[in-house]
């Protein structure tokens, strides 16, 4: 069997942080296991995708926010998934920044 090395990201980010963690694993849906998150240190969790366990109501890939409803997400392959979320963050963070 292949050892696979895991994606990692941990860095500030406008708004907040981001943490990206990804790894193969076939016992899961689409062959990954995955967290994202982006939230602030004081306020707490701002956005975050995982497939953490299979949901009746959300399948396996969710999508949460923190002021909004917990949703399922379509997963079209981890890069896709990772630019989709990279992209709401900036969207977040112009937000975010705007509404200062």
């Amino acid at each position: 069997m292949p050892e696979h090395h895991p994606i990692e990201l941990n860095r500030a980010v406008p708004g907040g942080r981001v943490e990206i963690f990804a790894i193969r694993d076939e016992e899961y849906p689409d062959g990954w296991f995955y967290r994202f998150q982006y939230y602030h240190p004081e306020t707490g969790e701002l956005l975050r995708y995982d497939d953490a366990h299979d949901d009746d109501d959300l399948g396996w890939h969710h999508r949460h926010v923190r002021f909004g409803e917990d949703t399922e997400i379509e997963f079209h392959g981890i890069a896709a998934h990772v630019a989709r979320f990279l992209n709401e963050i900036a969207t977040l963070a112009d937000t975010e920044t705007t509404n200062d």
